[in-house]
């Protein structure tokens, strides 16, 4: 017999009261964190509401076509869901399925190579290492300059100053860095950034008066690029308890978010001058690790400013991944003063024709779902997609009706195993049963 508590009356009043007051704020948060979708998506785990401004009825009457409308799909969307977004579809308030296009707005970056002609290489002892370029009568615009050295290990500062005639002189880049570190296996740069110009003749002098700098070559350029849409990862980089001699190191696990980190931005403290190495490195177990690439941060005054590069491009088309780690290479200097390195991604974005009247809902978490694949994203180009209407996505919703689209035999596998095992008893008994028969003495 099962003994049972009993309460005195006014005890039990008072935890009921408890009770109900406690039910009532949860039951309204899971009013407001499920809500049911369609039949026909209820194999759909979970949902978020699209909110965008209402489009011009007139306009969608006369096309026919609804306008093209935008949202970011937030760095929590991923908990549910993989980047591929293979399972994510976009639903109307009828419950009919709305065509999309994924796109993300990633950096562009092109370089070309000026024609010229290296006019000067020439050496004042005491004072620098001078080169002339002359990159002709009519030169196009250009804001850099590639140096050529067969040095292994060095670090020099290079003034840049452009001219139209090779008489007067205009001062373009007053101190910036190269350097190269082969004995710890980093290139670094020889590349030096200008105030962009179109000067025909361009000087440039490496500000060492010990020796004559070994120059083997020099090309202007002209760089440009588009920074891609970043926003952070709320993922943070953990310091490890024992940090290895001459290098900071941070490390963090990112699962199926990995692909989609662009950036890692560093935040130096102390207004310190420096010059250091970042290695990035990726796993997919957090034990074995593969270089995904070198870069360098740095501060510098220049004049009354300072130049400072504390943001590193992480290139994250290298193969899977899960996770990543960090580190800047101090040598024998002391670690910088800083904060915990911060990770951002490139978002990715769906676009889909917003029609007058009609409210839409992203739906996803679906393990059994096929990449869904739309005509539109042959329908529309790059600047259309630029100017669609940008709206947002609400928080998630748990789906109220959602069942598994697992098949029986796998949601109730254990019952399986049970029957299973409960047959080969059977048939160890049957067997059992027959030797003893087959044994026994004929009568």
């Amino acid at each position: 017999m099962r003994a049972r508590l009993r309460l005195p009356g006014r005890m039990r009043r008072g935890v009921f009261v408890a009770a109900v007051m406690g039910a009532a704020p949860l039951a309204a948060f899971a009013t407001l964190a499920g809500a049911p979708l369609p039949a026909a998506w209820k194999h759909w785990r979970y949902s978020r509401a699209i909110e965008l401004p209402p489009p011009d009825a007139t306009i969608s009457a006369t096309t026919g076509r609804g306008r093209l409308a935008g949202v970011v799909m937030p760095a929590g969307l991923y908990t549910h869901t993989d980047t591929g977004l293979s399972d994510l579809r976009v639903i109307d308030d009828r419950g009919a399925e709305v065509p999309y296009v994924i796109s993300q707005r990633v950096r562009s970056f092109q370089s070309s190579t000026l024609p010229s002609t290296l006019r000067e290489n020439s050496f004042s002892a005491g004072a620098f290492t001078q080169l002339v370029l002359d990159a002709g009568a009519h030169a196009p615009f250009h804001n850099s300059v590639q140096i050529e050295t067969h040095e292994a290990d060095f670090i020099e500062w290079v003034q840049v100053e452009a001219s139209d005639d090779g008489h007067v002189w205009r001062m373009v880049e007053e101190r910036a860095p190269i350097f190269r570190f082969r004995k710890n296996a980093h290139e670094g740069t020889q590349l030096v950034h200008y105030a962009e110009n179109n000067a025909q003749y361009l000087r440039v002098r490496i500000l060492d008066g010990e020796r004559k700098f070994p120059v083997t070559s020099a090309e202007i350029l002209r760089q440009t690029s588009e920074p891609a849409e970043r926003v952070p990862l709320q993922r943070a980089l953990l310091a490890g308890a024992k940090q290895p001699a001459g290098r900071s190191v941070w490390s963090a696990e990112l699962g199926d978010v990995a692909p989609l980190v662009t950036e890692v931005r560093f935040e130096v403290s102390a207004p310190t001058e420096f010059i250091r190495s970042v290695d990035i490195s990726s796993s997919l177990d957090g034990k074995d690790w593969d270089l995904l690439q070198s870069a360098e941060i740095y501060r510098y005054p220049r004049g009354e400013a300072r130049q400072e590069q504390l943001a590193v491009a992480v290139n994250a088309s290298s193969g899977r991944w899960r996770y990543l780690r960090l580190e800047i290479v101090n040598g024998n200097d002391a670690p910088l003063a800083m904060a915990a390195p911060q990770l951002y991604i490139t978002p990715q974005r769906i676009a889909f024709e917003q029609q007058a009247g009609r409210g839409y809902r992203l739906i996803y978490g679906q393990e059994r779902a096929q990449a869904a694949g739309y005509d539109l994203v042959r329908r529309v180009n790059a600047a259309q997609l630029a100017s669609a209407a940008a709206g947002q996505v609400g928080p998630e919703e748990v789906n109220t009706d959602w069942a598994d689209p697992r098949p029986w035999t796998e949601t109730h596998d254990s019952f399986l195993w049970l029957v299973l095992l409960a047959a080969v008893m059977m048939l160890w008994y049957a067997a059992v049963r027959s030797l003893r028969k087959s044994a026994a003495p004929e009568a």
